[in-house]
């Protein structure tokens, strides 16, 4: 956007230097009716970032289909996540053998690294990789302990021992990190992809404004959070009924696959923010750097950071962390 009005900026600056330079009218009206297409053209691309002076009410603007290919990857993740998920338990205890105690207890450790998880995807997509990068690797992680999923549920594995085993791996080297690391940036970066300002609109005093629009596209996330855990709920036990466990787990994989294809076909048009490095492990430093300036007399065990001219905190970020660590 800035690139963008320094160059209406410099188309200007020229026009006014061709204006005190050429005396040939036919040029120069030539040369202007160029110079008003140009700005013209880029006029309707820049969003106005401060509310206009003219503006009557705000107005939710159309998601991009960019944006739409994330709510549906979170669809498909969603779908594949409580379809299989709602499974574990009892396809532990009838098909594996297990008691139910062991099945609820190897359940919960999988909702615990569901969630446990989403600080390592959070800190690995703000310090290296980005989100989209992280959102991908993730993903791919997670796809590939579905497919181990549907192998090992199926009955030459079950007969071959491998059943138990498949499943641990699958569930928690792959389905548990695959999960947390795309719940902890994939909201986000479906916000990101909806550009911040003002939009004239055709009616006078009318704007888009971007963040009733971002109102609207977490509203779908969330529908597609709830449609995608509603079908996987409905379909996945029902096929494990009726036909086998391998084939229900194999829906999530194939719808997953889906997802990723769609999410990866937006990647030319997505917004893509460089990582700025996590809070998380400023905050860690900070706290070892305290613990080892520590003197006697702090009234606060974090003191020891204060008036670190050499560190990248400075004492306001010390002061927070201090209100938020009593």
């Amino acid at each position: 956007m800035a690139s963008k009005m320094n160059d209406r900026v410099d188309a200007m600056s020229f026009s006014e230097k061709v204006l005190h330079s050429t005396s040939n009218s036919s040029e120069l009206d030539n040369f202007s009716e160029k110079l008003h297409a140009v700005a013209g053209a880029v006029s309707q691309d820049v969003d106005i970032i401060e509310p206009p002076a003219d503006m009557v009410r705000g107005v939710p603007g159309r998601l991009s289909p960019w944006t739409l290919m994330v709510v549906v990857m979170e669809l498909c993740e969603r779908l594949a996540y409580y379809g299989a998920s709602l499974m574990f338990s009892i396809y532990l205890q009838k098909i594996l053998g297990r008691t139910k105690p062991q099945a609820v207890a190897l359940n919960r450790v999988n909702q615990f690294m569901s969630y446990a998880t989403t600080i390592l995807g959070a800190i690995i997509a703000d310090q290296w990789l980005g989100k989209y990068k992280t959102i991908l690797g993730f993903a791919i992680l997670y796809l590939i302990g579905l497919v181990l999923l549907t192998l090992s549920s199926a009955d030459f594995s079950i007969d071959g021992g491998f059943g138990f085993p498949g499943f641990c791996i699958a569930v928690f080297a792959f389905i548990g990190f695959g999960t947390g690391g795309i719940k902890s940036n994939v909201s986000s970066f479906m916000a990101e992809q909806i550009p911040t300002g003002y939009k004239a609109t055709k009616t006078p005093g009318v704007y888009e404004d971007s963040k009733l629009t971002v109102e609207r596209g977490f509203r779908y996330f969330y529908w597609s959070i709830n449609v995608g855990a509603f079908i996987g709920q409905m379909v996945c036990p029902q096929v494990a009924k009726n036909k086998s466990y391998s084939l229900a787990y194999m829906i999530p994989a194939i719808v997953f696959f889906v997802g990723i294809a769609v999410f990866v076909g937006g990647s030319k048009r997505y917004t893509k923010k460089k990582p700025q490095g996590t809070v998380l492990l400023k905050v860690w430093r900070c706290i070892k750097y305290a613990r080892k300036n520590k003197q006697e007399g702090q009234k606060h065990w974090l003191d020891g950071a204060l008036g670190a001219a050499d560190q990248e905190w400075n004492d306001e970020f010390v002061i927070g962390l201090q209100r938020s660590l009593r």
